[in-house]
């Protein structure tokens, strides 16, 4: 399985525990609309996701590394916000904009910090010249 699909998954299960949570925490203010509604919604949710995160990578400086984690909260947003007004499968009210972005996009980045196959980085090699 290519590791980019892998991570993707990975990404999907992080994103569905996300959700998941918000809803059984926030209550009325993100209400997650049946079984159905909610796997819609996640897969749009997770295709949203990294392409805005992608999108907003795209635009940083390579040394800005200091704003990575507001990119993140950012793609979360911008996702949850999409996906809200193109699906059925979430509703979010009030301060569930708010703690629904922060709770999801914490769970992403614990998801994330698991160290496996999906990582796509490379260790870099130190070249013997003159050695």
């Amino acid at each position: 399985m290519p590791r980019f699909l892998l991570g993707w998954l990975l990404g999907l299960g992080g994103n569905a525990i996300g959700l998941l949570l918000a809803w059984a925490l926030l209550g009325s203010d993100f209400q997650i609309n049946g079984i159905l509604g909610f796997v819609v919604s996640l897969v749009v949710f997770a295709l949203l996701s990294a392409f805005f995160t992608w999108l907003v990578f795209k635009g940083l400086d390579k040394k800005a590394a200091s704003v990575v984690p507001l990119t993140g909260v950012i793609s979360t947003f911008l996702a949850l916000l999409v996906t809200t007004l193109i699906t059925d499968g979430l509703t979010i009210n009030g301060w569930g904009w708010v703690w629904g972005t922060v709770i999801v996009w914490i769970l992403s980045m614990v998801i994330w910090a698991f160290p496996g196959p999906w990582r796509t980085y490379r260790s870099e090699r130190v070249t013997g010249k003159g050695q």
